[in-house]
């Protein structure tokens, strides 16, 4: 017994688990945004004139504007950031001069990274059409979305970014009914754009599924012998990071509020607390309908806009699990409210409990009290880390 690996003649079946070691291109930070950029575009005198004859022909009108982007390859295979891919495809990703080193801070410490800037520039078409769908005129532009990435990007790594999709939205309104056509229209562009940095490494890993963290970082101020085989160095503090989650949560459900409610109504909830394990795309809505009218009514929506998740708990509850996790939101009449939810899912039944509270006064302003799912289902599940597995040692 021990962690000694001692070389054995025992016979082993075929495709038995061995030690490995493989070449891959190694993920030193993924980031993933979004980008817009507007723009107005200008109608030439030959074109307005071709739109105004169009639309004074009545089996013509009424006209369309039509917005249209480049189509973006699949998101899978990965190795499609290669900008190469991209260049006959009337779009492009390019790094605009080179990294610098910069200090952020993360967790109450100053980590070192890398800021680069990154051009995306997408080839758009704007088409003015009648109703048989024919093409009246058309407008080409290039639009471009220039911004800055904080990154684990250190020497001996590539940079590999990618656009997943381009949308191209129309501001100006999507019909022209009427003489005299504008001169001018008001474009949005929005880059859907995705950041790697690898480098090709020799491994012999464990492995699960990752998820890419949010562009949210920013930056404070800004021999004669032969090299040593070392890999490149690491970001462990900003990637992969550590999970926020010790467990997770799905479901929606309904059912009727307790005698501790503010309020007596159905109660229901959407939720997908920690998905992947991640709080950051987390979503929680929650409504009540009133059924006692005597009061006044009182419905309720709400919509969280944010998680804490330093207030995430779980703990084992009558068989099954319980997860407790606050945040902020909004009614959709706009206020801002504090929120506590509680999830349960047992072997005696789903549960879930709502609290809204007033920012400002830290006063409850809505209770669901403990609420026995009628209908639906919600589901609670364990995290599993890393540190979760037991690896056996040889015999």
């Amino acid at each position: 017994m021990g962690n000694n690996h001692k070389q054995r003649n025992n016979r082993k079946a075929q495709n038995s688990l061995q030690d490995e070691c493989i070449r891959v291109p190694k993920v030193y930070d993924w980031v993933t945004d979004t980008l817009s950029v507007t723009k107005n575009l200008c109608f030439t005198d030959e074109q307005l004139e071709a739109i105004e004859c169009a639309m004074e022909d009545p089996n013509r009108r009424p006209l369309r504007i039509i917005c249209k982007g480049p189509k973006t390859p699949p998101l899978f295979p990965l190795n499609q950031s290669d900008p190469n891919l991209c260049d006959d495809n009337g779009f492009y990703c390019d790094q605009v001069g080179e990294k610098r080193d910069v200090t952020v801070p993360i967790s109450g410490e100053f980590v070192d990274a890398q800021l680069v800037e990154l051009l995306f520039t997408a080839d758009i078409v704007v088409e003015v059409v009648d109703r048989h769908g024919r093409i009246v005129t058309k407008l080409h532009a290039d639009v471009s979305a220039l911004e800055s990435f904080v990154l684990c990007y250190p020497d001996g790594t590539e940079l590999l970014c990618r656009v997943s999709k381009i949308i191209c939205k129309n501001h100006s309104g999507s019909l022209m009914l009427n003489c005299p056509a504008p001169s001018a229209i008001k474009i949005e562009v929005i880059f859907c754009v995705d950041v790697q940095v690898e480098a090709e490494v020799k491994l012999e890993v464990l492995a699960k599924f990752c998820s890419p963290r949010d562009n949210d970082l920013e930056t404070v101020g800004s021999v004669d012998q032969c090299p040593p085989i070392e890999f490149p160095k690491q970001c462990p503090d900003i990637f992969p990071g550590q999970n926020d989650c010790d467990c997770s949560a799905n479901g929606e459900a309904t059912g009727y509020t307790d005698n501790d409610a503010t309020e007596k109504g159905e109660a229901g909830i959407l939720v997908d607390i920690c998905p992947n394990c991640n709080i950051s795309d987390s979503v929680f809505d929650f409504t009540f309908n009133d059924t006692d009218r005597s009061d006044g009514l009182k419905d309720v929506n709400f919509h969280a806009t944010s998680f804490d998740a330093d207030s995430l708990e779980c703990k084992e509850c009558d068989g099954g699990l319980k997860l407790i996790v606050s945040g902020e939101g909004r009614t959709d009449k706009g206020h801002r409210l504090d929120f506590n939810l509680a999830l349960v899912n047992s072997t005696h039944g789903d549960q879930f409990q709502v609290q809204l509270i007033k920012e400002r006064t830290g006063h409850v302003a809505f209770d669901t009290g403990v609420v026995n799912v009628r209908e639906g289902s919600i589901n609670v599940e364990d995290c599993v880390e890393f540190s979760d597995i037991k690896m056996k040692s040889g015999v």
